[in-house]
């Protein structure tokens, strides 16, 4: 099911999306988008994660993708993470 594109509203959510498109190939990523709705697979949550700490100097869960699989999802986390 394809949800209404919402584009990203803040700079983490840019950078999210950013990552997204890059490793699954897509010029155009919501932030409802679900990861795995979009192509996403576990060698991508492995690449996805790597450039996710890389870029925010951080180690994040990788289970965080499963649980909250779209990129405001995920934005909350890395907020909370950072907190």
């Amino acid at each position: 099911m394809q949800s209404t594109f919402v584009a990203p509203r803040t700079m983490l959510e840019e950078k999210i999306a950013g990552i997204w498109s890059e490793i699954l190939g897509l010029e155009k990523i919501g932030i409802e988008d679900n990861f795995f709705d979009l192509g996403g697979n576990s060698l991508r949550v492995t690449q996805i994660f790597c450039r996710l700490g890389d870029t925010f100097n951080m180690d994040l869960p990788l289970q965080d993708l499963f649980a909250v699989p779209t990129v405001a999802g995920l934005a909350q986390q890395i907020e909370r993470a950072t907190q």
